[in-house]
């Protein structure tokens, strides 16, 4: 007897959600790596933030100020749970595609000067943004749907999708999700 075509594909569908919908969250004993590229600044970062102990202490500040509001050069304590979702971001990749992804960061802490100025451009007044909790980001050598997917189950309280603008939003705020449209 064979199984029909339908139940086949929700099986492999279902084991295709069980396995993304594991994120790895760090564990003792295991390094974490975070390869980023701010988009606004130029600059670069690839190092450890995780040592398999706990948060390394000389890379935080670093992270700060790499994610800083680059507007107003300020920085701020970014909540390293966030650090956390873009390394499990950065493993889905490496998990289905084999290889090492770069994010880009779009934006991340914003003062509040900053936010008010980006509010015609849709910023929430009351933006994860301005506490150090969410981040804007794209995968070098990767479009906005496959990185829909890999947001979705990296850990993050909030994901969206803004699809002109072609980045995801992550954040340590509560779950829920959302997608601007094309148009």
């Amino acid at each position: 007897m064979t199984t029909p075509k339908i139940a086949r594909r929700s099986v492999l569908a279902g084991l295709g959600a069980a396995l993304i919908a594991r994120p790895a969250l760090p564990t003792p004993g295991e390094a974490r790596e975070l390869r980023l590229y701010n988009v606004n600044t130029g600059e670069s970062f690839r190092d450890a933030y995780f040592n398999g102990e706990g948060y390394v202490a000389s890379a935080l500040p670093r992270l700060n100020w790499f994610l800083r509001d680059h507007r107003e050069a300020a920085a701020a304590e970014v909540d390293p749970h966030l650090f956390d979702i873009l390394w499990n971001v950065q493993l889905n990749y490496l998990r289905f595609h084999g290889a090492h992804v770069v994010l880009n960061v779009h934006s991340a802490y914003r003062t509040e000067r900053t936010n008010a100025m980006l509010r015609n451009e849709g910023a929430a007044q009351n933006s994860y943004h301005k506490l150090g909790r969410a981040i804007d980001i794209s995968a070098q050598g990767y479009g906005i749907y496959f990185l829909y997917d890999m947001v979705q189950n990296c850990g993050a309280g909030g994901t969206g999708v803004y699809m002109r603008s072609q980045f995801a939003h992550v954040d340590t705020g509560p779950r829920r999700s959302w997608i601007q449209p094309l148009w």
